[in-house]
């Protein structure tokens, strides 16, 4: 996976900005997965209410070697991380991230992945970054 997939950078219509950074390339069952959610704030203030974080796991559903295809299995971890504050325009807020992931999580393997996502809940808006993280033995 390259550099840029884990850092994959979602930008939504009135230029607020939203991205996973420091993101662990490599996490263990049982352990914390930790990562800094970047926000940049659009053309308005926002009240920010909170983030989801999740961890879902994937599973290939078309095997093909020039077009595999990976889909939604399940949800294997989720937290929701108070924020109660607004995001002024142009200001950056940088919010230290913590998921704990489950002890009976299995490895990623060639059929199975994780993907962490971030989800801002704010009134109006839901912006999201997302990346794709392996869990290893």
């Amino acid at each position: 996976m390259s550099f840029i997939e884990r850092i994959k950078h979602a930008i939504v219509s009135n230029g607020e900005g939203i991205a996973l950074r420091d993101l662990q390339a490599a996490v263990r069952a049982g352990e914390d997965l930790r990562a800094t959610l970047e926000l940049v704030g659009g053309e308005h203030d926002v009240n920010l209410e909170g983030v989801l974080l999740r961890l879902d796991e994937e599973r290939l559903i078309y095997d093909n070697p020039r077009h595999g295809d990976f889909d939604f299995w399940r949800e294997a971890a989720a937290v929701t991380i108070p924020l109660g504050r607004s995001l002024a325009p142009g200001e950056r807020l940088q919010v230290p991230l913590v998921l704990h992931l489950p002890e009976d999580l299995e490895p990623t393997a060639n059929h199975r992945r994780y993907r962490v996502t971030a989800k801002l809940q704010a009134t109006g808006r839901h912006p999201k970054a997302s990346a794709v993280v392996d869990v290893v033995t």
